[in-house]
Parts: C-alpha cells; sequence; structure tokens
C-alpha cells in the first residue's frame, strides 16, 4: 500500500512540473491579427519570429486593401445630391509590407511585458475614377493650370513610413496573446496619374497617400503556432 501511494505522490510531483513547463513555455513564432486596420479597408497579418533564445524578435507584417464600396470611412457616399467630394472612387486596391524589429525591454521576458520596436513600411494603392475631378495641364503660355472634367482615371500611390513603438504584450493564455502599442511615425507618399489628376490622398494621417507625421496606435490579437 506505502508503495502504491508514493507512486501516486511522485506522479502528482510530475504532473505539476508539466504543468508549470508549459505554462512558462516560450514560443518561437505568433501570427497577430490587428482589426483596427479594416476600418481604412486594409487587412493586416503580423508575423513574430523570435531570434533564438533572446528578448529580440523580428516581425513581417503584409497589408492588402481593397475597396469597390462608396459608404467607406474614406470613400464616403455623398450625403447631398449638389455635393461634390473630388476624393470619391470607384475601386481602389493595395498592397504593402513591412519590417519590423522588437525588443523586450527585460531581457527574462521573451514574449510578454513591456517592449520597443521600430521599423519601416511600403504601400502601393492603385485608385480608379469615373467622375468629375480636377486635371493639371499645361496652357499655350507654358504655365501649368487646373480645370475639372468628366473623365475615367487612375491615380498611383506609392508610400514609404519609417516608426518606433512603446507597446505591451499580455499572454492571457499559452498559445494567446493581446498586445497593445503606441508610438510615433514619419510618412511620405508619390501620387501619379497618367490622366494628370490633381486630386491628392492626403487628407489626414489615415489616408492612402497621406505625408507627415503619424501618431500610432492600436492593439493585435495573435496566436502561438
Amino acid at each position: 500500500m506505502r508503495t502504491k501511494y508514493i507512486l501516486i505522490f511522485i506522479l502528482l510531483i510530475g504532473s505539476n512540473h508539466i504543468s508549470r513547463a508549459q505554462k512558462d513555455l516560450k514560443e518561437d513564432l505568433i501570427v497577430f491579427f490587428s482589426p483596427q486596420y479594416m476600418i481604412t479597408n486594409a487587412i493586416r497579418l503580423d508575423i513574430d519570429i523570435k531570434q533564438g533564445e533572446t528578448n529580440k524578435w523580428w516581425v513581417i507584417a503584409p497589408y492588402f486593401y481593397f475597396d469597390n464600396s462608396s459608404t467607406s470611412v474614406l470613400n464616403p457616399d455623398d450625403i447631398f445630391e449638389d455635393s461634390y467630394d473630388p476624393h470619391v472612387y470607384e475601386d481602389m486596391w493595395g498592397a504593402g509590407l513591412e519590417l519590423r524589429r522588437k525588443m523586450f525591454l527585460l531581457s527574462r521576458n521573451y514574449d510578454k511585458g513591456f517592449y520597443l520596436s521600430f521599423g519601416a513600411n511600403y504601400k502601393y494603392f492603385n485608385i480608379i475614377g469615373d467622375n468629375v475631378t480636377y486635371i493639371e495641364e499645361e496652357g499655350e503660355d507654358g504655365l501649368m493650370y487646373h480645370r475639372m472634367a468628366d473623365i475615367a482615371y487612375s491615380i498611383n500611390i506609392n508610400s514609404y513610413s519609417g516608426f518606433a513603438t512603446l507597446g505591451h504584450q499580455f499572454k492571457p493564455s499559452s498559445k494567446f496573446f493581446i498586445d497593445l502599442y503606441v508610438g510615433f511615425g514619419l510618412k511620405y507618399s508619390f501620387h501619379n496619374s497618367p490622366q494628370n489628376v490633381s486630386i491628392k490622398y492626403n487628407r489626414d494621417f489615415t489616408d492612402y497617400g497621406y505625408t507627415g507625421t503619424q501618431f500610432l496606435g492600436g492593439f493585435r490579437l495573435g496566436v502561438a503556432l
């Protein structure tokens, strides 16, 4: 009987150690989803890859944009029939890629706690319209003028940005993560149109072709693989 109780005691201790080891398991690959990007017609996925047995990570984040609706945040439908918004478009698509370096502030924290990150991204957008808009053309005197025309047109936008963020990554369970972050960035965008359309999608820092400083903030939901 004593041997039986001793074996049961050893099994309980062993299971307790296994449970603790699973809770303290350090993940090497986490895939995050950022819901807030859907507001600007985008899907962003982050792939966080740990660098060896350190508190440093590489983050690779592809972006995908698509919108053919006239009721989205950046392409609102006209409220009044006589209202005019030169930024209204028929179709938009885009793609981008971000590379980021992330470092937890405490060396013993491999996948949770406060961290700093910095990186850069590139995005490309193609916007198609078929309405009244402003075009730029050269006059007989050699000067550039703007006039309104009802034409089909396209606008290509190339956007570059660099940034730094401070965040806190939570680990509610062994495989689930929540990440909150804030930061600042600098973005520069180039507009090009074969039809010489002069409209710029530079209304605010959330716009596709914004140029200037940015306040960054958001959250990510992740699952370890």
